[in-house]
């Protein structure tokens, strides 16, 4: 996984577009357990992001995974690629 960029203590966020967040999501929630077979998400922006974060998870197709799990899974992994990537058009 890419490491952060730290200046001072301001953590700076790298640029990542639709396709790539959705990509490496969808990467990262094949690993979890009964979420193997998940078969994509879509990232959608936040036009008014008050919390810093500047994209969200809006819906995802589970395949022939667990829906429960792939949904488990993605509120592990969201809130943190959100900490680490911002949404660029």
């Amino acid at each position: 996984m890419e490491r952060k960029p730290v200046v001072g203590h301001v953590v700076i966020k790298l640029p990542k577009s639709k396709d790539e967040i959705q990509r490496l999501i969808v990467a990262e929630l094949r690993t979890f357990a009964d979420c193997e077979s998940a078969l994509g998400i879509v990232v959608t922006p936040i036009v008014d992001y008050a919390d810093a974060a500047t994209w969200t998870v809006s819906c995802f197709h589970r395949g022939e995974s667990d829906g429960y799990a792939c949904d488990r899974a993605l509120q592990r992994i969201v809130p943190h690629f959100q900490q680490l990537y911002d949404f660029v058009q």
